[in-house]
């Protein structure tokens, strides 16, 4: 699982990236951008893995994760928007964190005048769709040049139907996400990996002092459909650094539950649409993560290719059900352990073994 960290110039992407990852990137302001995204993978802190951990006493215990990297500003400059190894590989993640400055410094914005997070979010969105609809206009007159060579195949003309509806979608200034299609036509533009065509968490990078008092700002991207939230990137990125403890404490103070770890992974996974099952035994207690709706043989396939291709059964119980009663044997006696078919649709916190034969 990726998730891109994006942006336009300096509005704190690394502070918040070293916080998320206890990591220890320059954020100078005066720095040079970089040309390289910065990587981490982040533990999905849950309970459930916990207290799994605790009554099956496993050799080995692993959490789902998140891969996240932090790429430099981009959308920035007045300028042709063109293909190039940077926004090529940030068009591989699934899933967008949009950071918006709502921090005050003079300095930065004299070398960078961003205006105010709405301003911001509104010149990115508009780069955004901008390079999408180059994309479809250079394909969509590929695929003409093609016609007049003869080359005019039933995929070739799902595919033309579905960039044209892209098209005139992307210039009405609609994201892609908002577009629907069918089966085919999404198949057939599945390689272009439109930038809009992504979900998209809105973070503003606020400071401590003023963290709520954006209310009314995160309301517009609400009532846009989007998940936004404020964040103290530079308290984060400290807090990260003291004892466990000691954090706490300062959070507490904040009136914050959890850290930034925990929430962003947790705001994440909710963006994605995704959920957790389980796997347990005496060798390993581990999370799986597989999107919500996915059946049976998806979440089999998830753990290996032969226990896809093999499917005959899962064998199927829920967390909450052992908590409850204790032990597999317990859940056996209660008729609360369940063989299911292909088609069963996986729900978050199913523990799941896979009979198969290959």
């Amino acid at each position: 699982m990726k998730a891109g960290i994006i942006g336009l110039p300096k509005t704190g992407k690394t502070t918040i990236f070293n916080a998320l990852t206890r990591g220890e990137q320059s954020t100078d302001k005066y720095a040079p951008p970089s040309l390289e995204a910065n990587i981490g993978v982040v533990q999905v802190a849950d309970e459930r893995i916990d207290k799994l951990s605790e009554l099956y006493k496993p050799k080995k215990t692993i959490y789902a994760t998140i891969e996240f990297h932090d790429y430099p500003g981009i959308f920035y400059k007045e300028s042709e928007v063109s293909e190039n190894a940077l926004l090529a590989d940030i068009k591989n993640a699934e899933a967008f964190i949009l950071v918006l400055r709502g921090f005050r410094d003079e300095e930065l914005e004299g070398l960078f005048p961003l205006g105010t997070p709405i301003e911001q979010f509104q010149h990115f969105q508009e780069e955004m769709l901008l390079y999408d609809l180059i994309m479809a206009e250079k394909r969509l007159e590929k695929i003409e040049l093609g016609y007049k060579r003869g080359v005019k195949t039933p995929a070739v003309q799902i595919e033309e139907k579905a960039l044209l509806k892209i098209r005139d979608f992307l210039q009405n200034n609609n994201p892609l996400i908002n577009l629907e299609l069918n089966p085919e036509e999404e198949k057939a533009i599945r390689g272009f990996q439109f930038f809009s065509a992504k979900p998209m968490l809105i973070l503003i990078n606020c400071n401590e002092d003023n963290i709520n008092a954006w209310d009314e700002t995160l309301k517009t991207f609400t009532e846009k459909g989007y998940y936004a939230y404020t964040i103290a990137g530079k308290f984060e990125e400290e807090l990260s650094k003291l004892e466990n403890e000691e954090a706490q404490m300062f959070m507490e103070d904040m009136g914050i539950s959890e850290s930034i770890r925990d929430r962003l992974t947790h705001w994440t996974y909710q963006l994605m649409g995704y959920i957790s099952f389980f796997t347990v035994g005496p060798d390993e207690v581990r999370a799986w993560t597989i999107e919500k709706g996915a059946n049976a043989v998806t979440a089999a396939g998830k753990i290996h290719s032969d226990l896809a291709r093999g499917f005959i059964r899962a064998e199927c119980f829920q967390y909450d059900d052992l908590i409850t009663y204790g032990s597999e044997k317990a859940l056996k006696e209660k008729g609360l352990f369940r063989l299911e078919g292909k088609d069963y649709i996986v729900k978050d916190g199913d523990i799941l073994s896979i009979r198969f034969n290959v």
